[in-house]
């Protein structure tokens, strides 16, 4: 049985309808075909050292050609004779992308940065500014100033002798006011008290007829005591502005010192 199966092997491998015949051109179309997959390797290394050149900042517009062939000739033309050679252009676009700072806010800062927001913007602070002290102005009127000894306010010509009692002190008319307690004079404070004719003003128009309003206007600072308004000034020694008032204008003016020992002034 095995003679018959060798015999049967022998006459099926010396059948030539079972032989595979070669045409006369195979052997260059394989050479072609090799050419072309090598020619197409060295393209493609060629196009991804481009695009490693166009990473580094270098940017190529077309990639030339590679001897006679380029990357496009992949596949065998259907004739062995004639090779049809195609040419491509590779084409690279590079694109550059530009960073935009936004705009500044109102503050001169820029969004976002510095130390990140918490979420929750402070209110606004409200301040309230006291107000201004009235200014320096001097505690005098004419010759006379206030704290001057009793000697020296004589020596002025200012007030009319004899002077009247004011407990332990002595007041003086003047020749624009005729009161006997027009100026006040202490023993050991001095002059304590001036009172200004009914035209005389002070340095912010204030006088005798002035209306109540305008005075707290002008004098910002003004405290009411009873019947007066009161503004010390901002001066040395101190003083202070006492302005009676019948409750709508000013009726009289006076200048009195603040350290002072002499009883109601």
């Amino acid at each position: 049985m095995d003679d018959d199966l060798d015999d049967e092997l022998r006459r099926l491998f010396s059948d030539d309808r079972l032989d595979v015949h070669a045409t006369p051109d195979a052997t260059d179309a394989v050479l072609r075909g090799a050419d072309r997959r090598r020619r197409r390797r060295s393209a493609m290394t060629t196009a991804f050292a481009v695009v490693a050149l166009v990473g580094a900042g270098v940017g190529l517009t077309q990639l030339p050609s590679s001897g006679d062939h380029t990357a496009g000739e992949l596949l065998p033309t259907s004739s062995p004779s004639t090779t049809s050679v195609s040419q491509s252009t590779s084409t690279v676009y590079s694109t550059t992308v530009v960073t935009v700072d936004p705009p500044a806010n109102s503050s001169g800062s820029t969004p976002g940065a510095g130390t990140p927001s918490s979420g929750n913007p402070s209110k606004p602070r409200t301040t309230t500014t006291p107000p201004a002290p009235p200014p320096a102005e001097a505690g005098k009127f004419g010759k006379l100033v206030l704290g001057m000894s009793e000697a020296d306010a004589l020596k002025t010509g200012s007030l009319i002798e004899p002077g009247t009692p004011v407990g332990s002190c002595t007041g003086y008319a003047t020749g624009t006011v005729a009161e006997n307690d027009a100026v006040v004079i202490s023993p050991a404070r001095g002059l304590v008290r001036i009172t200004l004719p009914s035209y005389a003003k002070t340095a912010k128009n204030v006088a005798a007829g002035t209306p109540v309003a305008d005075v707290k206007n002008a004098y910002p600072t003004a405290v009411q005591n009873g019947s007066e308004l009161r503004v010390e000034m901002a001066a040395t020694p101190k003083w202070t502005y006492v302005f009676e008032t019948d409750g709508a204008v000013v009726t009289t003016v006076r200048m009195r010192l603040n350290a002072n020992d002499c009883p109601g002034i």
